[in-house]
């Protein structure tokens, strides 16, 4: 069962691509970019209201594929946790440039426009890393608010999903409790003061969508897409 939190509203979901979901990035203003990792490893461009595919290409890497982040201009960072390489990619998948991280593992990852980091969860440390994405250096890294950090999110990595706890933390405190799997996260403000919260849960093959600020009812998510405008 996904819980919700007072701040917070489930206001849709939907199934993901594959029975693997991993990390997510928010794209535009209809639609984001979800990880899955079973079978050919592939990364799905999807309607973030209905979940349905518009485009996908094969993951860098194949197997292992995790985090996924915007980079500057028409570019992400993307991870794979078997490996422990991070590439910048285009939106069509080809790489750009590579390096490997500090830390073995690399899961979901998170970076704010024009932040120089990259905040990296590391699973198997419980630790959140800052890197420099110029040089594939670690710059710092802090301990997980739980016991297994699987995914981060928003400026600084304030949101931290853990799939041992199954709760994704806001600020080093419960947010969302009852996720079972929660490896990869986004978050999404508009100038209207709305937040959203969008949750990758691997135990349900599901995305979640959480709002907070704007009430907006489940029924009429088109609202939910105007408030990007």
């Amino acid at each position: 069962m996904v819980g919700e939190a007072a701040a917070f509203e489930l206001v849709g979901s939907y199934a993901t691509p594959g029975a693997q979901p991993r990390g997510y990035a928010f794209s535009d203003l209809y639609a984001g970019w979800v990880v899955d990792n079973g079978g050919t490893a592939r990364v799905y461009h999807v309607y973030w209201t209905t979940g349905s595919v518009s485009a996908s290409f094969p993951a860098p890497g194949g197997h292992g594929a995790w985090g996924l982040c915007s980079a500057s201009g028409p570019y992400m960072y993307f991870s794979n946790n078997v490996t422990s390489y991070i590439y910048r990619i285009t939106t069509d998948g080809s790489v750009v440039s590579s390096f490997r991280c500090p830390l073995d593992g690399p899961a979901d990852m998170t970076r704010v426009y024009p932040g120089p980091y990259l905040y990296v969860a590391i699973p198997d440390r419980n630790v959140i890393a800052v890197l420099n994405p110029a040089t594939g250096s670690l710059v710092r890294s802090y301990a997980g608010p739980g016991s297994r950090a699987t995914s981060c999110a928003g400026y600084t990595g304030a949101y931290v999903g853990d799939d041992a706890t199954h709760t994704v933390y806001r600020d080093g405190k419960p947010l969302l409790t009852g996720i079972d799997s929660p490896l990869g996260l986004e978050e999404v403000s508009t100038w209207l003061d709305a937040t959203y919260l969008y949750v990758v849960d691997d135990a349900t093959d599901r995305m979640y969508m959480y709002e907070s600020g704007m009430p907006v009812e489940p029924a009429s998510l088109g609202r939910v897409k105007a408030l990007f405008r």
